[in-house]
């Protein structure tokens, strides 16, 4: 199964996340915000997301705030909190994974959706 991931989390100067390159080489779709406002435009615009990656570091606004917002659109879809500390509770997500990980996103996805986790 390919899923659509928007992935907000903050520009990386070197390009491409290795996180998102993680998730398209394993064939899914990503979409990719590097602020919380975008983000929060992107999940208003694309309604077919299946899971949103949200890195604690959103540089604009709040975490909560934006966590609060995209439950708002659609409460129904799974919320990936990417922490430097991967076990911390975040209230409003269903996980929080540490954001040094990448692969970590696609176990996440293979046990909510039983996506692949190779290309």
């Amino acid at each position: 199964m390919r899923v659509v991931v928007l992935m907000i989390e903050i520009e990386q100067p070197e390009g491409l996340s290795a996180r998102k390159l993680v998730l398209e080489s394993s064939k899914h779709n990503v979409l990719t915000a590097y602020s919380g406002k975008d983000g929060i435009q992107l999940f208003k615009r694309f309604p077919n997301v299946d899971a949103v990656v949200v890195h604690v570091d959103v540089s604009d606004q709040t975490f909560s705030n934006v966590i609060v917002q995209l439950r708002e659109i659609r409460p129904e879809v799974p919320i990936i909190a990417l922490s430097p500390v991967g076990d911390v509770v975040l209230p409003g997500v269903d996980y929080v994974i540490p954001s040094h990980e990448p692969q970590a996103i696609l176990r996440v996805l293979a046990r909510h959706f039983g996506a692949s986790t190779s290309n």
